[in-house]
């Protein structure tokens, strides 16, 4: 036999153990295990080993032992054997578990230099210089994409600077309309404060004389007509308490101007109040005359000086007889010596009573208005012959009926003389 073939059966036998790879394909791909020559050495020893254990054990299990002693070293010997063999299981357990590890990295490795293997080597055909040609073309068109991308991103840039530039100018435009505009207004209100003090000089000395006027007129009812405002304020004025603004510190034309506001605010109130008392005739004077005055006087019955606590208006039965004042009525109905009466309870305390009515146009409760028909002209009661006893009470205290009437016809003629010089 020749030397090569004594050594041919050797080196086969080598090639038993030699280190191995297994493909393993799954759904992800295919994977390498590594299986070394340590590796494959270490399974068959343990599977020698097995085998060995498995040929004891049947012989134990087949011979019968009586000795109970040696029954435990056999057992002890199985555990210590079972033991370690269970060492070698895990080592082996590990090995296998850092096979996988070194395959897994070593499958990484392989795929990136395999990637930059196809990357550096020129395709089919194609010399190394047009490989590299290729490569910058490809870096070049890398850079191409990306400078276009920076130019776009540049021009959103440039738009969006043009229109917040656009909006500034914008912006400029309003501030210069705006300060134009704040300009004209404050001619405007120049202008307004202006006129307002020429207003304030003409209205406050017409305004003072139109109150002087009223007192005047109203003087004879000897009412106080400064507690009269006060009712007349306190009735109608209201409103949340302010501070007082900065812009209405004291000056010149805000001291006019307060004093204009105060004074239209009293003849507002003298009107008001005018329109509340009894200043008006209760029956209409076509026919009828005054028989008989407020105060002292010999009665008409017995013929003794006695007081006369209002006026009595002769007439023809069935005249009608009118409020005087707009309030409520608090008597309608037979009242003694008074006969047929009604009283109207009024504004400031004040009251009239209508006596000797013949027939009643109203009950308790009514409300009526100045010039409203109450009743008719009569006789009942304590009366000589047909006539209307009239009274005004201030406080239940009776008055001199004429005053009131004196007044309204002040008041009427002043109405009257301001009608006409506002139309002329």
């Amino acid at each position: 036999m020749t030397h090569d073939a004594r050594l041919r059966p050797l080196a086969s036998r080598r090639q038993w153990l030699a280190p191995r790879e297994i493909a393993i394909r799954d759904p992800w791909g295919v994977r390498w295990l590594r299986l070394s020559r340590r590796t494959q050495v270490s399974a068959l020893a343990l599977g020698v080993a097995a085998l060995a254990w498995v040929a004891h054990a049947t012989v134990a299990t087949l011979v019968p032992a009586d000795d109970p002693l040696r029954q435990a070293e056999t057992i002890a010997r199985l555990q210590t054997e079972i033991a370690g063999r269970a060492r070698d299981a895990d080592a082996l357990r590990l090995d296998i578990a850092r096979l996988r590890e070194e395959k897994a990295v070593a499958d990484a490795a392989r795929a990136v230099a395999e990637s930059q293997l196809a990357a550096a080597l020129p395709a089919p055909g194609q010399s190394p210089e047009d490989a590299r040609v290729t490569a910058l073309e490809s870096e070049l068109a890398e850079a191409y994409l990306k400078q276009q991308g920076m130019a776009e991103s540049l021009a959103v840039a440039d738009d969006r600077i043009a229109a917040l530039e656009d909006k500034a100018m914008g912006l400029r435009d309003m501030v210069a309309v705006t300060g134009r505009q704040a300009t004209q207004l404050k001619d405007k209100v120049s202008t307004l404060e202006l006129m307002q003090g020429h207003l304030v000089e003409r209205l406050k000395p017409a305004t003072d004389v139109e109150i002087a006027l009223l007192e005047t007129g109203l003087a004879p009812t000897r009412l106080d007509l400064d507690k009269v405002v006060s009712e007349v304020a306190d009735g109608g004025s209201g409103g949340p308490l302010l501070p007082v603004m900065d812009d209405l510190a004291p000056t010149v034309e805000n001291a006019r101007l307060s004093d204009l506001t105060a004074s239209t605010a009293r003849l507002d109130a003298l009107r008001s109040a005018v329109s509340s008392m009894p200043i008006a005739l209760p029956v209409r004077l076509d026919g009828i005359e005054v028989r008989s005055n407020f105060g002292n006087r010999r009665d008409p019955i017995n013929r003794r000086a006695a007081f006369h606590a209002g006026i009595d208006f002769g007439g023809t039965i069935g005249t009608p007889v009118f409020a005087t004042a707009p309030g409520e009525v608090v008597l309608a109905g037979w009242a003694g010596a008074y006969g047929r009466a009604v009283r109207v309870r009024h504004a400031f305390g004040l009251e009239t009573q209508y006596a000797h009515l013949s027939a009643l146009s109203v009950k308790v409760g009514d409300k009526v208005d100045v010039g409203d028909v109450i009743g008719k002209l009569g006789s009942s009661g304590r009366s000589t012959g047909p006539h209307l006893h009239y009274e005004v009470r201030l406080q239940d205290i009776p008055g001199d009926p004429m005053r009131f009437i004196e007044a309204g016809r002040n008041v009427q003629q002043q109405t009257e003389r301001a009608r006409d010089e506002a139309e002329d």
